[in-house]
């Protein structure tokens, strides 16, 4: 359990870095994900788990930020960290369309990742985003995994 936990891990924090990374560069999916795994000495095999994430974020990033923008109150998505608005990209698209993680994985996993490159503010921000998500959108059988 513990190396399949510590795999994910990995998975996510290249995924939000590929994601942070094309916040700054004009980059595809692609071009960011080889670059961040290059950078990380990370395994070829593990590129194309982390491209599924990444390609699966950018593939739905309109409805994602819609989601996202819906739930923020007094803010815009213009206005938020670019650390926070990567994570709570990523978080979204695994609550929604990655119906093999458990919502609290996610959740938590988010968490993780705010602690590890955000501020305590945004912790409790993309907690708080990512759990309304859930309630309101995850889809029902993630609940009963």
């Amino acid at each position: 359990m513990h190396n399949i936990r510590s795999h994910r891990r990995m998975v996510r924090d290249l995924a939000f870095k590929a994601l942070y990374q094309m916040e700054f560069q004009k980059l595809t999916p692609s071009e960011s994900v080889h670059k961040v795994c290059q950078m990380e000495g990370v395994a070829v095999i593990f590129e194309k788990e982390v491209m599924g994430f990444v390609e699966g974020t950018v593939s739905k990033i309109d409805e994602i930020d819609k989601i996202i923008s819906e739930r923020l109150r007094g803010w815009s998505l213009e206005r938020l960290s670019k650390v926070s608005k990567s994570i709570l990209r990523l978080g979204t698209y695994e609550l929604i369309y990655q119906y093999n993680i458990p919502i609290e994985v996610t959740i938590n996993e988010a968490i993780e990742l705010s602690k590890g490159y955000g501020t305590e503010g945004d912790r409790r921000f993309v907690n708080g985003i990512l759990d309304k998500i859930a309630k309101k959108l995850a889809p029902r059988q993630k609940f009963e995994l």
